[in-house]
């Protein structure tokens, strides 16, 4: 993808400043931003009512067994590429009816080599930790290197006319990778959760502007971001004419409502 930006790029980057600075302005705690942001995307799934639910760098896979709960047809479809967080959670998420697979979503199929940090700058991690990644952090001290098999999303996961597609994305850093894998489910995707980052932390990583580029040639709008981190957060994208809908919107400008007086 250029790097230079475009009139989309700026609009996309206006649009995200602004948001961040009405979401300051609401006075909430940046935690309970992001916990709108999180209910706000649960309440267009639940306007939706997905057949098929995807979730990439799933970790523990809250995401897919409340889809799994919520919409007990759905095919909820879970992929986690670190052996040390699949083997804690897979019992659990399994039970749950979810379809959880030890793999790393990606531009290829085959086996490729993901890194386990152990160190990052000064802080330690556990081997179950959520940052395992197919790219490596840019202050990583120490980690483990571990060769597990890829898929691309387009060919692992086969949908139907009528299918209606949700995707929750957290991949630390490998966006890029991942999404060039999976542009066919994410074009028929009504709406996607993802990780992004404003600054550097990953080598070759995509940042925002170039995710939201990505999801703009789909045929994606940004509707609704939190302030997770300084240079971190979670946007959600929706179909263009999902986003449209006028419960939507109101939906959206209600996650930054300010409280009411006491």
């Amino acid at each position: 993808m250029p790097s230079t930006p475009d009139a989309d790029d700026n609009r996309y980057l206006f649009w995200s400043r602004l948001t961040a600075a009405q979401a300051h302005n609401t006075g909430r705690p940046t935690k309970a931003i992001d916990r709108r942001v999180r209910a706000f995307f649960h309440d267009v799934c639940e306007v939706i009512s997905p057949t098929i639910t995807l979730e990439l760098g799933a970790h523990e896979a809250n995401f897919s067994v409340w889809a799994k709960e919520t919409f007990p047809q759905t095919r909820a479809i879970a992929v986690e590429a670190n052996h040390y967080v699949y083997d804690k959670h897979r019992e659990r998420v399994s039970d749950a009816g979810v379809e959880y697979h030890y793999l790393a979503a990606a531009s290829t199929n085959g086996p490729v080599t993901i890194t386990i940090p152990r160190q990052i700058g000064n802080r330690s991690l556990e081997q179950a930790n959520r940052m395992a990644s197919l790219v490596t952090h840019l202050q990583d001290r120490e980690h483990e290197s571990v060769e597990v098999e890829a898929k691309r999303m387009d060919d692992f996961v086969s949908l139907e006319p009528e299918d209606r597609v949700v995707a929750w994305i957290d991949v630390e850093g490998a966006s890029g990778q991942v999404l060039a894998g999976s542009r066919e489910v994410l074009s028929r995707a009504a709406a996607v959760y993802i990780e992004v980052e404003q600054v550097s932390k990953w080598e070759g990583q995509w940042l925002d502007i170039e995710v939201a580029r990505y999801f703009h040639e789909i045929g994606k709008v940004p509707a609704i971001r939190d302030i997770q981190r300084r240079n971190q957060y979670n946007v959600v994208f929706l179909d263009a004419e999902l986003a449209a809908r006028e419960e939507i919107s109101a939906r959206a400008a209600g996650v930054l409502r300010p409280p009411r007086n006491p």
